[in-house]
């Protein structure tokens, strides 16, 4: 009678030891989980879902000092304009980050904000010496539009003035001009925007490192006065900068017959040379997309893109949307 006792007591310990290893063991992933969780957030903030968070266009570059925009999910808090500089700055955390896409950041190791306000439309951001810790007339450029780009997304800032150590400044050490408040103008510009010509902006493709695409805008000047749909496309099937890296979805010796809009859908007539494209999903997505942000530059409401040859709709891949993305990039 004692043993049975004596056994059941012991069948008890070890249940009892195996329910606790099993809470211990579902803690232990609950935990880890939420590890993971919080890293995630760090490293991909496009992904994720998450309140208190907000979209955001930031602009970082490529190998070949490309400038490229990409939305990221940050922290909404007071300050968030400070804090998406802070994203831009060559910290050895957001260096790796952006390592994972073959991205670089563009201001200078150990730039910091010392003060900044927003003023009618006005932000001030005055920055540390280490600002100015760059050394080539390309690194100076592509800061200042990747500075001026960033703080423009955010709607409460339509102009940037730069100081350093509390000091406004009138040029900048290779000679960019920022006596004056700066505005969006030329990003990744082709070439010279001679006198009788206007800017506009197109977007061709860039790999950074042998697996991820980004949609880069270029602005190239064009004869006109005031440009229209038809001329920005006219622009982008001109064909890419040389020097530049990036490349276009567009089928070789593809013209322009119409483009029009509609209820915001843009239909655009091609010549019988974009029947030559790929029957690629991806090919065909790109090319899509290629065309309607460029569009967009122009028509901000149009949501679809549809391809015509000969006034005729042309079939694409089954799995391809003709519907436009929010933003050009994200991550």
């Amino acid at each position: 009678m004692i043993g049975g006792e004596y056994m059941k007591a012991i069948r008890w310990v070890t249940i009892l030891l195996i329910v606790t290893s099993l809470v211990s063991l579902t803690a232990c992933s609950i935990f880890t989980e939420k590890e993971d969780s919080e890293v995630s957030l760090i490293l991909d903030t496009g992904v994720l879902e998450e309140e208190g968070l907000r979209e955001t266009v930031l602009y970082y570059q490529d190998q070949n000092g490309i400038i490229v925009p990409v939305m990221r999910r940050i922290p909404w808090e007071e300050g968030i304009a400070k804090s998406a500089i802070n994203l831009l700055v060559d910290e050895p955390g957001t260096r790796e980050n952006l390592a994972q896409v073959g991205l670089l950041p563009v201001l200078p190791n150990g730039t910091e904000v010392i003060g900044m306000s927003i003023n009618e439309g006005l932000a001030k951001v005055d920055f540390n010496e280490n600002f100015l810790s760059y050394n080539t007339e390309m690194e100076e450029e592509t800061i200042v539009q990747s500075l001026v780009y960033t703080l423009t997304e955010f709607e409460s800032i339509e102009m940037v003035q730069l100081l350093v150590e509390g000091k406004e400044i009138s040029k900048l050490s290779f000679g960019t001009n920022v006596k004056n408040p700066l505005e969006r103008q030329n990003i990744n510009l082709s070439l010279e925007i001679g006198e009788s010509e206007v800017p506009v902006t197109v977007y061709y493709k860039t790999t950074t490192n042998g697996e991820d695409s980004f949609y880069v805008p270029v602005t190239k000047p064009v004869n006109a006065i005031k440009p229209d749909i038809k001329t920005v496309l006219a622009s982008l099937i001109e064909g890419v900068p040389e020097g530049t890296g990036l490349y276009s979805e567009l089928p070789a010796g593809v013209a322009l017959n119409d483009v029009y809009v509609k209820n915001q859908v843009a239909y655009i007539d091609f010549s019988p040379e974009i029947e030559n494209m790929p029957d690629n999903k991806d090919h065909q997505q790109s090319m899509i997309y290629e065309l309607g942000l460029t569009l967009r530059e122009i028509e901000p409401t149009i949501s679809q893109v549809r391809i015509l040859s000969g006034g005729k709709e042309i079939d694409l891949h089954s799995d391809v949307s003709i519907n436009l993305p929010t933003y050009s990039n994200q991550y």
